[in-house]
């Protein structure tokens, strides 16, 4: 009877919008189809991912992997460690990124279109050179040490690098006492490079509020640059462009969160 219902809608196009997935392997049991071969790919762009499943070699070496990766769950399962308390630590963990990574998707992915990038690139021109500048910073955990450490930092004779080697929380300080090197002005989160570019050489800013913390800046020197063409520039102002999005839209969901701190 089913046989029979199934020859009949397929014969009447019933079933002609569903794609059936295509089985590839079976590992002890388990099925690996074309559908979990390009899930497997997710974290590619879309242009090398459709390079990857036009080659068959390509493929061939993805499906291996993916093989091997089966053939490890099936033994790890086999000695239940799924059932550990770190993998559903991680399991957990997992259901937050996903769900928050595919969130900012819907709601940022469809605002970055070329013509609204090009409007970003307008509107923001000085955004975009090649200028860069060198700085040192220190970062704090609180905006009243970070005071504190200005008004240090700003004393006459003060060492700003040893001070950054002793006081700042940034793991790197250790090792490169708060100096930054050149960066241009996308490589640091806005309000860092905000304050960055616009102090003069020898100039101490800050407190400076990032997601890091709190940071003292003192700029040391810089190289001028050149305005770039949009061109040049597509996919740091779509990149920039993303990030402006996410950080207005998780502010404006924080506005209405219950959130507790301790």
């Amino acid at each position: 009877m089913r046989t029979s219902f199934l020859l009949c809608a397929m014969s009447l196009g019933l079933f002609s919008n569903i794609s059936f997935a295509k089985d590839l392997a079976q590992v002890n049991g388990d099925v690996l189809t074309d559908k979990d071969l390009e899930l497997s790919l997710s974290s590619l762009n879309s242009v090398r991912r459709k390079d990857v499943l036009k080659n068959e070699n390509s493929k061939r070496r993805v499906l291996e992997n993916l093989i091997n990766q089966s053939i490890l769950v099936s033994e790890a399962k086999k000695q239940k460690l799924n059932q550990s308390k770190d993998y559903k630590d991680a399991l957990g963990l997992f259901k937050r990124q996903f769900l928050a990574r595919v969130l900012l998707e819907k709601e940022v992915e469809s605002r970055v279109s070329d013509s609204s990038a090009k409007r970003y690139f307008n509107n923001n021109k000085n955004q975009f050179s090649t200028e860069q500048v060198r700085a040192q910073h220190i970062l704090l955990k609180t905006k009243d040490k970070a005071l504190d450490i200005l008004k240090k930092v700003k004393k006459s004779g003060a060492d700003f690098q040893k001070l950054a080697e002793k006081h700042s929380i940034d793991p790197s300080a250790k090792n490169n006492r708060g100096d930054m090197g050149f960066f241009f002005r996308d490589r640091m989160v806005p309000k860092f490079s905000q304050a960055a570019f616009s102090a003069k050489n020898g100039e101490i800013v800050g407190p400076i509020q990032t997601e890091y913390g709190f940071h003292v800046i003192k700029v040391i020197d810089r190289k001028p640059g050149k305005p770039m063409e949009y061109s040049e520039v597509e996919l740091r102002v779509k990149n920039m462009m993303r990030r402006d999005f996410v950080q207005s839209y998780v502010d404006k969901l924080r506005k209405s969160a219950k959130v507790k701190i301790y």
